[in-house]
């Protein structure tokens, strides 16, 4: 497994290779206007260049279901950054196919949402957005995340066997929903199979056991030796990306305890 970056300005391009980075992972635009602010291949190519890196991954911000279910615009934006994803082949270094990661944008908090037409949405909207990645060749890594709309272990495989597709995989971080909502070496062990892109981040807790921070790796609870193992152990993702690293220290200090456990 490789280290890899969100794309940004922490460390210059030209010192990715050197630092022990090997891919960076970009976006697509989010929210209404969320096309607008698509990156070209150009600009994509042009950032890959200056690192000498690969493509790790694209991602996608956006909720596909809202409080009573099915959003279909979402649905459509999602299938266009599907085929636009397709369109960068051959840019995604150790990875077989286009990854696109789907990062829920959150679940609906409103006091009439209807939770089962919720699921029954996804379902819908995966269907249809996986059925034109496999169509164009992309995998979908979907982000669970405690925040969104598939919030563990056990709800993504539900909707996997629902969904019934190949291209639907996982991007596995553990500081996402481990332990409060799967117990982390049973996470690893269920989606290591389906494990396409892992993150490195970490997780503090409060007393009553919601989230107080998310920050950079070694900074919160997250066991990181056994996450590596099982890592290590359960899954063939080719690249592992950091994140939450707010300066150059935090970043590197990420990188020498993943380096040291993988």
């Amino acid at each position: 497994m490789k280290l890899a970056l969100m794309a940004g300005d922490t460390v210059p391009a030209a010192e990715l290779r050197s630092l022990g980075f090997h891919a960076v992972q970009m976006f697509w635009g989010s929210g209404p206007d969320g096309g607008s602010h698509d990156p070209t291949p150009e600009a994509i190519d042009a950032a890959l260049a200056a690192g000498q890196v690969a493509l790790a991954a694209m991602t996608l911000h956006v909720d596909l279901v809202g409080p009573a279910g099915l959003k279909p615009g979402d649905v459509e934006r999602a299938v266009h950054c599907v085929e636009q994803t397709a369109r960068l082949r051959g840019r995604f270094g150790d990875s077989a196919t286009p990854v696109l990661i789907w990062h829920p944008s959150g679940y609906p908090e409103e006091a009439a949402v209807d939770d089962r037409a919720v699921f029954s949405g996804l379902v819908t909207a995966l269907r249809q957005v996986c059925g034109v990645a496999a169509e164009r060749g992309v995998q979908i890594a979907v982000e669970i995340t405690r925040a969104g709309s598939v919030g563990s272990a056990e709800t993504f495989l539900r909707l996997q066997d629902h969904v019934g597709s190949a291209a639907l995989k996982v991007c596995l971080d553990g500081a996402n929903f481990i332990p409060d909502r799967t117990p982390l070496e049973r996470a690893v062990r269920l989606l290591g199979p389906d494990t396409i892109i892992a993150h490195a981040k970490d997780s503090s807790f409060s007393d009553n056991g919601t989230v107080a921070a998310y920050g950079p790796v070694g900074s919160g609870r997250l066991d990181y030796p056994t996450y590596l193992r099982l890592l290590r152990d359960h899954t063939t993702a080719p690249y592992m990306v950091l994140e939450y690293y707010r300066s150059r220290e935090d970043l590197l200090r990420a990188r020498d305890i993943v380096q040291a456990g993988l």
